[in-house]
């Protein structure tokens, strides 16, 4: 069974209107926004979130054009349905950016492409070359939603030359699978690639340390949850600090604001005073030979009397490592539940948002670039690395906003003294949240070995805002 809010970023139902025609693997790589999605958002009385297809929404006129339009791209395909041991698809990387740094890629699959066998695990695309032998991968399906046949297929893009390659997809035998499994416990989710820790999403309230200095607000506590901690390296050594003693409410890679306001009324969940995220259900989770992905639900709860002023939805999705690191995708969706609601940076300095507490290390590093304003297209991201204790050379992790997020690129802040940098949304304002139209913000974190090398960040960033375009053909 899929969850209707795992497959929230799952696949746009984009036209297809002839032979050949190019499917954009962007959207969200890791996963599609929902604004992308066409039909209207509606949400299920758990909260999670479903969407009515546009041609449903628009009436029937619509849907028989929408049926017409797959009709014709079968017919030109040759191929009612197309088998996925016929499947052909042409990958086309014209800087071969995706393929020197091995980023994800995503493609929307022609309806039941799996015609009744199993399409959760077991394929590969083996590349097809004249001579000599092409590179293979595993693949993952990702359902459009539940009992669906179509969906978006996802894989690692395998090192080789810039331009158009083609693959073939054919059946395989057991791949390695990176595993998400919870904690009821702790009410936490551990993310594994084989017997090697990829991070932890602590879902639920972790509880404060022995040790650490009372919260300076009288009466607050710095005990929270809704954050990733730890992140661990190429080497499985953590990238991440939590509860540090000169700020105890900094937490690994976290999503908060220092001005939290409702009505008249500030809080700040960045630093735990007077506003919490509290988990709302379970996590829907996901394991698979591609990634591992966590779907979460919280209620921002303001007051001593908790009142819910904001549903929060976050996805993490983690990819399996490859040969130039990991790429993990985080999406976080924000709805007001009251009338009322803003988030900011804090007053006079502007930090806040999506930020990362890096572990103390040796030959550090601090990286951040942003192309200047008259600059197409306009580059920004910022890496922390080092010499991480247990690592066995230089490693980091390095932030990609995506360049749909409001305000792109948002300032970068760097915070030397206390191993703390963010791209900082929305800096020194404050933006109101709408009870009708959530506000996405989406991010990329690749966590790699060696230096900040400007190169590889660079493939990086163009990577993900210019995806490889893939279409199938016979």
């Amino acid at each position: 069974m899929v969850a209707p809010l795992a497959r929230a970023w799952g696949p746009s139902a984009r036209r297809l209107s002839g032979a050949g025609r190019r499917v954009s693997s962007h959207g969200r790589p890791g996963s599609v926004s929902l604004r992308d999605i066409p039909g209207r958002r509606r949400y299920n009385r758990d909260q999670s979130t479903r969407v009515i297809p546009k041609g449903m929404a628009e009436g029937s006129i619509s849907m028989r054009r929408r049926i017409l339009q797959w009709s014709i791209w079968w017919v030109a395909i040759g191929a009612s349905p197309l088998g996925a041991a016929e499947a052909v698809l042409v990958v086309s990387d014209p800087q071969g950016a995706a393929a020197r740094v091995g980023s994800p890629v995503a493609v929307e699959t022609p309806g039941p492409l799996f015609s009744g066998r199993d399409a959760t695990t077991g394929w590969r695309l083996e590349e097809l070359v004249e001579t000599g032998d092409g590179a293979s991968v595993p693949v993952q399906f990702e359902p459009a939603g539940a009992g669906e046949s179509g969906g978006r297929l996802w894989w690692l893009m395998p090192s080789g030359r810039a331009g158009t390659r083609r693959f073939r997809l054919v059946p395989d035998g057991a791949s390695r699978t990176v595993e998400a499994r919870y904690d009821h416990q702790r009410q936490c989710v551990e993310l594994r690639e084989g017997d090697r820790p990829v991070l932890r999403y602590n879902h639920g309230v972790v509880p404060v340390p022995p040790g650490t200095r009372a919260h300076f607000a009288p009466g607050e506590s710095y005990a929270r949850g809704d954050y990733i901690h730890p992140v661990y390296g190429p080497d499985g050594e953590p990238l991440t600090d939590d509860f540090p003693q000169d700020h105890p409410h900094h937490r690994g890679l976290w999503w908060s604001w220092p001005v939290t306001r409702w009505k008249d009324q500030v809080a700040d969940i960045w630093a735990v005073v007077g506003v919490w995220a509290r988990p709302a259900g379970t996590p829907h989770l996901e394991s698979g030979p591609v990634y591992a992905e966590v779907a979460a639900r919280n209620v921002w709860k303001f007051g001593k009397s908790e009142v819910p002023i904001v549903r929060e939805q976050v996805w993490i999705r983690a990819f399996a490592q490859g040969d130039a690191g990991r790429f993990i995708d985080v999406k976080i969706q924000l709805t007001a539940l009251v009338d009322g609601v803003a988030i900011g940076g804090r007053p006079g300095h502007g930090y806040g948002g999506f930020a990362l507490r890096a572990a103390s290390c040796d030959q550090r590093q601090i990286t951040v670039h942003t192309d200047p304003p008259d600059a197409t297209p306009r580059r920004s991201w910022l890496d922390y690395s080092g010499r991480f204790p247990g690592g066995r050379g230089l490693a980091g992790l390095a932030i990609f906003e995506h360049v749909r997020n409001p305000d792109y690129p948002s300032p970068l802040h760097e915070y030397g003294h206390c191993n703390c940098v963010m791209p900082a949304y929305p800096d020194k304002r404050e933006v109101p949240l709408s009870k009708d139209k959530p506000l996405v913000l989406r991010y990329r974190v690749w966590v790699h070995r060696g230096g900040p090398e400007a190169a590889r960040l660079a493939d990086v960033w163009t990577a993900w805002a210019e995806p490889p375009q893939v279409r199938w053909v016979q």
